[in-house]
Order: C-alpha cells, then sequence, then structure tokens
C-alpha cells in the first residue's frame, strides 16, 4: 500500500510539474540510445500529412514526463495514441512552455515494469497553401526513471521536416529517341509535380504546340512525319483546372526523323 500511495504521489507531482510552463532545456538534436523519435511526411501540396512516434527500448521504467512541440500555425494535430499501458498517465494537449506549444505526456506504474515499443504516436495534417519551408518537431523529455534512478537525463531531441507546396523543378529533357512507332521523348521527374506537358515545334525559336499531357517520366510522339525535324521541350505542373500551377520550361532537344519501312508519311 506504501508504494501504490508513494506511486500516486510521484505522479501527482509529475502532473503539477509538467503542465505549468517549464524553462527551456539545451537541445541535443539526437537520438540519445533509450528513445527514439521518427518523424515522416507523406503526401504532396496541400494534402500532406505528418506522422511522429516516440518508441521506448526494451527497459524497467516506474514514471516518465514527456513533451512534443509543434508549429500549430503549420501543423494540426488531429490523433494522438498512447501505446504502452501504464497505472496512470495524462495527457494534455494544450502544453506551453514559454514560447513553445505542443502536447505532454506523464505517466506511472504502481510499481516499476519492463516495457518497450511505442510510447506515443501522433497524427498531424499540413495546413493549405503553405510555400515550401523546414519546420521542427521538438522532443522534450523532462524525466524517465526506475524508481529512484533516473534512466533518461533531461534532454530535447528536434525532428525538422519539410511541409508545404515546393517549388516545381523545371524538368530536365534527357533523350529523344526514334523507334518504329515515332519519337520517344523522355525527361527528368519532379515527385512534387502531377503530371507534365510536352511541347514540339518545327523550328527551335518557333512557335511550341502543346501535343501532350501525361504523368509519367516519358511520351512516345506517333504523329511525326519522314524527314522532318522536330523540337521538344516539357513543363510540369500542380493541380487541376484554373489552380493548376506550372513550372519553368525544359531545355530544347531536336531530332531528324528517318523513315523506318515506309512507317512514316
Amino acid at each position: 500500500m506504501n508504494k501504490v500511495i508513494k506511486r500516486a504521489v510521484a505522479f501527482l507531482a509529475a502532473v503539477l510539474v509538467l503542465f505549468s510552463a517549464l524553462p527551456g532545456v539545451t537541445a541535443k538534436a539526437q537520438d540519445d540510445g533509450v528513445l527514439h523519435t521518427d518523424v515522416q511526411v507523406t503526401g504532396k501540396a496541400d494534402n500532406q500529412k505528418v506522422t511522429y512516434t516516440l518508441k521506448l527500448d526494451k527497459t524497467t521504467v516506474s514514471d516518465g514526463r514527456v513533451a512534443v512541440f509543434y508549429n500549430r500555425d503549420l501543423l494540426t494535430l488531429k490523433k494522438d495514441k498512447e501505446g504502452i499501458r501504464f497505472t496512470e498517465a495524462d495527457v494534455n494537449k494544450e502544453f506551453v512552455s514559454g514560447e513553445d506549444t505542443g502536447i505532454a505526456y506523464a505517466f506511472v506504474n504502481d510499481s516499476a515494469k519492463s516495457v518497450s515499443g511505442k510510447l506515443l504516436s501522433l497524427n498531424f495534417e499540413v495546413k493549405k497553401n503553405l510555400p515550401g519551408q523546414d519546420t521542427v518537431v521538438k522532443t522534450v523529455v523532462y524525466g524517465l526513471n526506475n524508481e529512484d534512478e533516473q534512466l533518461f537525463a533531461e534532454t530535447t531531441l528536434e525532428d525538422t521536416i519539410t511541409v508545404g507546396k515546393a517549388e516545381l523543378k523545371a524538368p530536365e529533357l534527357k533523350t529523344l529517341t526514334q523507334t518504329m512507332v515515332g519519337v520517344n521523348v523522355k525527361w527528368t521527374k519532379d515527385t512534387n509535380a502531377d503530371g507534365y506537358v510536352i511541347l514540339r515545334s518545327t523550328s527551335k525559336d518557333g512557335k511550341y504546340s502543346e501535343i501532350a499531357t501525361v504523368n509519367s517520366g516519358n511520351y512516345w510522339d506517333i504523329l511525326v512525319k519522314n524527314n522532318k525535324t522536330y523540337y521538344y521541350k516539357v513543363k510540369s505542373y500542380r493541380g487541376k483546372g484554373s489552380e493548376k500551377e506550372y513550372s519553368k520550361e525544359s531545355n530544347v532537344l531536336s531530332i531528324k526523323v528517318s523513315k523506318f519501312f515506309g512507317l512514316f508519311g
């Protein structure tokens, strides 16, 4: 019974300390052996999501206090999940420490136990219409203990991620290759693009016409004529309809079509 009371008092103290404003700590910006952070960004443009996990190596713990800080102007917390089960746990989604805002998590056991796995999982949505930029997700560990033994010194782990609309890059036109079915056009792809527009002209500085829109990194142009020289360039795009935005145009390459077995007019 004395141990239960001791643990309850420790948990109450942890919550009172953790959920009040705390001074900043010196950042180490690295994994520290027992706890590990992982932050992943998926999707692109205005449909990005961020997944955060805090994992604990197998160890014997009695109590702990952590907080995860993030920029609320960029990220919206949609879901939080505590993986390892403890006797008592408390979450504060409106935690503030100085100028930092985030979510705090405190836990305690009736007695120390050996555990491992995901301590905390968070899912965020990236706000829309943001220019591409870096932001830091900061994990502050205020304490991790096995009874009176400190397992993890007070420290900070920082993960830098890139969110928002990255600038579309101009594709690089790589090769033009004549085949029996026409001209194969190949270019570099941009993971931030939704597709590509192929443009063609019969003179380098003449008028270029849009001949196709594709989402791959190559195009087969079968509407070519024998003994004619064609000039190609490509631009990438993102979005739909009137909201489409385009990259700068690629370099220009040319090819003179030669007759193959009467396939070209």
